[in-house]
């Protein structure tokens, strides 16, 4: 895989997964619950107008429809379907919280309408770091990196 564009800040990263999901109707966002949950949930938000589910790990029957309401995206019902665009967000790859890879790989094939795409969302370079690039197809992988302080 190689570098094919830049983005500063989660106003920049936001916009390239829209630029990414663009030409798709529903959107499976797959992760870790608790961890990759509400980063779901910000990028069905940014989204919007997609139809999307939150699979919790690679659980695909447990799968749940991602709402707009008042508040932001939320998860709302039990309600699997399959989706032109599957999103397997970085938690999955972290060691000891996340998924065998031939679990993601069954989930790919469950969950994702034939000529769908696998899109990769992740921070700090995990599924490089994790050996995925090797492991999956995917067809764009977006990561950005964190950097951070405390001030008192």
């Amino acid at each position: 895989m190689e570098k094919v564009k830049e983005f500063r800040g989660i106003k920049g990263n936001l916009t390239a997964f829209r630029e990414e999901v663009a030409d798709v109707e529903t959107i499976g966002y797959a992760g870790v619950p608790g961890v990759c949950t509400p980063f779901a949930e910000l990028f069905a938000y940014a989204a919007r107008d997609k139809k999307g589910i939150f699979i919790p790990n690679t659980d695909f029957e447990k799968a749940r429809e991602l709402v707009l309401t008042e508040y932001g995206v939320e998860l709302g019902d039990v309600n699997p379907y399959k989706v032109d665009a599957l999103v397997l967000l970085g938690g999955l790859s972290m060691p000891k919280i996340g998924a065998k890879i031939e679990d993601v790989k069954k989930l790919i094939d469950e969950s994702l309408k034939d000529g769908g795409k696998v899109i990769g969302v992740c921070f700090m370079d995990m599924f490089r770091k994790a050996g995925w690039y090797e492991k999956i197809d995917f067809d764009c992988v977006i990561n950005a990196d964190i950097e951070g302080f405390v001030v008192k």
